[in-house]
């Protein structure tokens, strides 16, 4: 999926972070032309600049939907130097929605950096990233700026190894820190001791792309769209089971249905069921677009599943449901640390009990530990989130496939095919 997805055609989408479709890189003279770097952005004062993002609204779109204003407050009151991490890894399978925003609008993401670190009091800027032509590409709209004469505080770009924990805060630190890219347990938190042990600002690329709109036109103007909540729009991106996968902006709030019709252009064989956020964000069965959904975390939450990274992936009603649910719980293992016990072992065993059970082969005790494991003895336990991760995966996925699993129990299988649809788990990640 690349940012030439971008589709035009439904009146849900509304474009502030996004280009039109077809327009590639915007240059330094596109984003000067757009408002881009103007005084009206920079004349704030670093409170202030906080202050207006604080009234703003703004919460995280990296997965956790933290308020990106109390975020950049902690940082500041830290005492200094401080550092400003722009998380470009986007790990998460599902999601593309940084790498679109890096490879076609680099200046409102470097902009948005250079805001955070003037609000924070940092000249030192680190991007850090899985992917080297965003390097390149983040480096060539570097030059344009200091070819027009800006001066530019410290900046580096850090490229970690793959793996999804690697694009963890504390993980990329960590690499940064020249250490193994693994999270690490909490306190002390990124905001206290980060990059060389100096308080760090970790955002990812959406969130930061945000601050150059809101400084230049305002907190009222960014509550203009989206839900109370968490105003603004946010970008999602759709995959599996649905006629037109890409990268989208919405407003909060935008009914599911709407944006899987409009949008991704229908759903042809149906929705068994979708994962709304990500492979962090839990299951829900394809009955839950008949009600009131919508894009946002109040509504989800109350659905039994979470925004996350806003990934939504369809799983259709022509291939096996449990299928995708047991190569999900896979994932999680493979992509462990392996550093919590917790962590290595229960997703492992999460992951062995729920194939077991796709494949007819279950055990008389499996399903009844996938409860206990799910619910009660994994959530809490690992240094970081991916333990929980895994348990919702799996709490979800035993409520959302229930009938699923009653028919793989009687029968062995329920004989629709067991082809994967969620992306980048057709091939196997294990290590």
């Amino acid at each position: 999926m690349t940012a030439a997805m971008h589709e035009t055609r439904a009146t849900t989408t509304t474009r502030r972070l996004l280009r039109e479709p077809g327009m590639g890189r915007e240059s330094l003279d596109d984003y000067l032309a757009a408002g881009g770097y103007a005084a009206a952005a920079w004349d704030h004062s670093p409170l202030e600049l906080i202050d207006l993002v604080t009234a703003s609204g703004l919460r995280g779109r990296g997965g956790a939907a933290f308020p990106t204003g109390r975020k950049l407050r902690s940082v500041a009151g830290q005492p200094g130097p401080r550092v400003v991490l722009i998380n470009g890894a986007e790990s998460e399978p599902a999601s593309r929605k940084d790498h679109a925003l890096l490879l076609t609008r680099p200046h409102l993401v470097i902009e948005g950096a250079l805001l955070a670190a003037r609000a924070v009091g940092s000249d030192d800027v680190i991007l850090y990233t899985h992917d080297r032509a965003l390097e390149r590409v983040v480096a060539e709209a570097r030059k344009e700026l200091k070819r027009a004469g800006a001066k530019l505080p410290r900046w580096r770009t850090e490229v970690g190894p793959p793996g999804y924990v690697a694009g963890e805060a504390s993980a990329a630190i960590q690499w940064i820190n020249r250490r193994s890219a693994r999270p690490t347990s909490k306190p002390p938190r990124t905001h206290e001791r980060g990059v060389a042990n100096r308080p760090t600002l970790v955002q990812n690329v959406e969130t930061l792309a945000n601050l150059p709109l809101i400084a230049r036109e305002g907190a009222a103007w960014f509550r203009a769209v989206g839900s109370d909540d968490a105003p603004g729009t946010v970008l999602v991106t759709l995959s599996g089971g649905v006629r037109r996968p890409g990268v989208y902006e919405v407003p909060t709030g935008t009914p599911l249905r709407a944006i899987l019709d409009d949008l991704g252009g229908g759903t042809p064989d149906g929705v068994q069921a979708l994962l709304p956020g990500g492979y962090f964000a839990g299951w829900l069965p394809g009955a839950a677009l008949r009600g009131n959904l919508t894009l946002d975390p109040t509504s989800l939450r109350a659905a039994g599943a979470d925004l996350g990274s806003a990934a939504i992936t369809v799983v259709p009603d022509s291939v096996c449901g449990l299928a995708q649910a047991a190569r999900l719980l896979r994932f999680f293992a493979d992509e462990s640390a392996r550093q919590c016990g917790a962590c290595t072992f229960g997703t492992a065993a999460m992951a062995d009990a729920l194939e077991r059970v796709r494949r007819g082969e279950e055990r008389p005790d499996d399903l009844e530990r996938l409860h206990t494991y799910a619910e009660r003895m994994l959530p809490g336990r690992g240094a970081c989130g991916h333990l929980d991760g895994a348990a919702v995966a799996a709490r979800t996925a035993l409520r959302v496939f229930a009938d699923e699993i009653e028919i793989h129990r009687r029968r062995g299988t329920c004989g629709r095919p067991a082809r994967i649809v969620l992306p980048g788990l057709e091939e196997s990640h294990g290590r």
